[in-house]
């Protein structure tokens, strides 16, 4: 049996790791509200952290994830899917509205495992009937700034309710709130896995 780790959300993304959803189960279900509740959370916790001096440890929580790993480091993921696909979410909103190149790299770089001469292929990969989506309208750099004005048939409701939620949050952080969210998230961020 393998023991329970605290990883930070930039070591989760960051790693060879690629995580797909198990099976059995289901598709993205979180209503606004639960994904609210996490990015309230996360944005109190950073406003929190910029008081404080000297903050070198994970200081946020996002409870547990099941994880069980397979071959050449892809991992299905059991429990803990929409807590991880609304931060994937965040993070790829996030890259679209950084100015810099730099920080915009850095984060495609989490959700997007880059290899020379091998295709892109995504950190997080969903249930069937929403990788479609998700790879198309939030992984690409710049998607999350071109949601369509009209879900295309098909579309899953849960996920395009959570990206219109993001779109909508995302308009009233400024730059530097971004950055300092983003660097919360990333190194005080954690999880149990």
């Amino acid at each position: 049996m393998k023991r329970a780790n605290i990883v930070t959300i930039g070591d989760l993304f960051g790693g060879k790791s690629r995580y797909r959803c198990g099976s059995p189960r289901p598709g993205f279900h979180w209503e606004p509200s639960q994904v609210a509740q996490v990015i309230v959370d996360l944005e109190d916790a950073a406003r929190q952290c910029l008081d404080e001096e000297d903050v070198s440890e994970e200081r946020f929580y996002l409870g547990v994830i099941t994880v069980s790993p397979q071959p050449r480091g892809v991992v299905t993921l059991l429990d803990g899917q929409q807590r991880l696909v609304t931060l994937a979410m965040f993070l790829a909103f996030a890259r679209d509205r950084l100015p810099n190149n730099t920080e915009r790299n850095r984060i495609d770089r989490m959700l997007m495992r880059r290899s020379f001469g091998r295709p892109p292929e995504p950190r997080l990969r969903l249930a069937p009937e929403d990788h479609a989506w998700f790879a198309h309208f939030i992984l690409p750099p710049g998607a999350t700034r071109r949601l369509p004005a009209t879900p295309p048939l098909g579309s899953p409701k849960e996920l395009l309710l959570a990206a219109r939620f993001m779109e909508h949050t995302f308009a009233s952080y400024s730059v530097n709130d971004l950055r300092n969210i983003v660097d919360f998230l990333m190194h005080h961020t954690a999880v149990v896995r």
